[in-house]
């Protein structure tokens, strides 16, 4: 009877350092929170947080989308590019060529789907390593970008599209509604759906997935077109926040979507990583930032410790690894 409590009382331990294991990401972002109010009281200000969670949406859904490659072993470095490259071309068919919402929107969410399959393509039937496909991918765009748009920056003028990254719905304002409903759809369709399940296993091994029956360059090409939707809708919602397509947006994209993916538990060796999760590593990015921010320091500073933070993160993401190995 004593060995069988011993066995219950073990078991329960291990599930509570399970538990805090797997929430410790939630647990750092709570204190984080705490911290940064102690040192600045604004921080957890009503309208502080709100303009926080509006800023970090549009990095949310990118490295939400940008996840389901590395989950394959692979990488996107095109997302600052084609985000930027959505928002000016929305703003020209609204402003250029007189387009409507729905048709503007649809024709670029269309094009940024041609871009993720061009780009598996290149990493599937072409054999061009993920690195190297999507960096001359993010090339591509930049001209594409710069020679649409004639190096100037597209104000747009349709109030009803500003609406959509700049509105509210029951006060909470709307790229916060838009990053969850991205999160929850993705958590779902990862955690509990066979497409899900084959990205896992095909970034935890290839040859046994193959094995398994997956069809792996498929699966491969897949991710790459659902990373750039995310990131073409992100763009669209930047370009209503701001109320301008600017070639120039996105700049800095790529270093905090890859933080964000790493921070929330994401591999790039593949294999692992969950949506939700990835939600508090762009929200950890974010909150460091907005913080840097009402303690007035330079933007140049900040990309130092976002460059330090990724450096901590990928440490103890290959320390975790290695340990469980």
């Amino acid at each position: 009877m004593e060995t069988m409590k011993q066995l219950s009382r073990e078991k329960n331990k291990v599930k509570i350092v399970q538990i805090l294991k797997d929430y410790m990401l939630v647990l750092f972002v709570i204190l984080l929170c705490v911290v940064f109010n102690v040192i600045n009281p604004k921080f957890l200000g009503g309208s502080n947080m709100q303009n926080l969670l509006r800023q970090t949406a549009v990095n949310a859904i990118i490295s939400i989308g940008m996840l389901i490659p590395i989950i394959t072993g692979g990488i996107d470095l095109s997302v600052g590019a084609v985000s930027s490259f959505a928002g000016v071309l929305v703003a020209g068919f609204l402003t250029n060529n007189g387009m409507g919402i729905w048709p503007a929107c649809i024709l670029v969410m269309i094009i940024g789907i041609g871009i993720g399959a061009f780009t598996g393509f290149l990493v599937t039937f072409m054999n061009i390593a993920p690195f190297i496909a999507t960096l001359a991918v993010m090339t591509i765009i930049e001209g594409i970008k710069y020679i649409y748009c004639h190096s100037v920056s597209i104000f747009i003028v349709n109030e009803r599209f500003m609406d959509l990254g700049s509105g509210s719905t029951l006060n909470i304002a709307n790229p916060i509604w838009l990053m969850l409903i991205v999160a929850i759809l993705m958590q779902l369709v990862m955690s509990k759906t066979v497409y899900g399940r084959s990205l896992y296993a095909l970034g935890g091994n290839r040859n046994a997935a193959r094995l398994a029956g997956i069809n792996t360059n498929m699966m491969i090409f897949s991710s790459y077109i659902v990373s750039a939707v995310c990131t073409t809708f992100a763009g669209l919602i930047l370009a209503s926040r701001l109320g301008v397509g600017s070639p120039l947006a996105g700049a800095t994209t790529v270093n905090n979507c890859i933080a964000g993916v790493v921070i929330g538990g994401g591999s790039l060796a593949g294999g692992r990583g969950k949506p939700s999760m990835v939600l508090f590593g762009a929200f950890v990015i974010g909150m460091v930032a907005n913080f840097l921010n009402l303690m007035g320091v330079q933007s140049y500073t900040q990309k130092v410790f976002v460059g330090i933070i990724i450096i901590l993160a990928v440490y103890a993401s290959e320390r975790s690894k290695s340990k469980k190995a």
